[in-house]
């Protein structure tokens, strides 16, 4: 069963209440959507934490408005700029009816077998922009490397999509390139340089 973050409000708006809160253990946090201009709250800090780092940013995670069940978008987080925790965050809440437009990350896999053909990847793009329906929005877009044999470029129109969901980018926008490894490159030039010495 997936977790709920409980989201309180939050009626006081004093520098002081905040880092009360803070201290207790709670993070100050605004909440937004269609049918919420802005609701000023705070959550919990070991919870969020935990789904955060599930989720990551932009992430779908549930949370509880008034007891109401609701379904959001980590949709920003501050952090200290010394001290490196979070000290802010922003839920998006959905409609579930009205498509949405979130950045989510770019996955490669079976990365390993390039390197057994002496092939490597360079990443362009690490991150998408895509529309969807919430229910259909994945956490990630995944690019399998298991059918790539030779140098070659790879494009978000490459991107098997799930259903439900387009890209709102130029799909010929390039995501990475896949070129020979260094390494390969000098054994080959290697190879050359001693037939070259053997026809001498």
């Amino acid at each position: 069963m997936e977790p709920v973050l409980v989201y309180n409000r939050r009626d006081v708006f004093t520098k002081s209440n905040l880092n009360k809160l803070r201290r207790e253990g709670y993070i100050p946090a605004v909440a937004y959507g269609d049918d919420i201009k802005s609701l000023p709250g705070y959550v919990s800090k070991k919870e969020f934490e935990k789904l955060y780092h599930q989720k990551g940013l932009a992430g779908k995670i549930k949370i509880s408005i008034d007891g109401k069940e609701r379904t959001a978008l980590i949709k920003d987080v501050q952090t200290h700029y010394t001290k490196g925790n979070i000290i802010h965050v922003d839920f998006q809440i959905l409609s579930e009816n009205k498509p949405i437009y979130v950045e989510v990350p770019i996955i490669f896999e079976n990365t390993e077998i390039l390197k057994s053909r002496g092939l490597v990847l360079q990443r362009q793009m690490d991150t998408v922009e895509i529309e969807g329906l919430p229910k259909d929005i994945p956490e990630h877009l995944v690019i399998d490397l298991m059918s790539y044999e030779k140098p070659t470029a790879i494009k978000l129109r490459d991107i098997k999509l799930p259903e439900g969901i387009k890209i709102t980018e130029d799909l010929d926008e390039v995501v990475a390139v896949i070129d020979v490894s260094e390494i390969t490159e000098e054994a080959e030039t290697e190879e050359k340089k001693e037939e070259t010495s053997s026809n001498g």
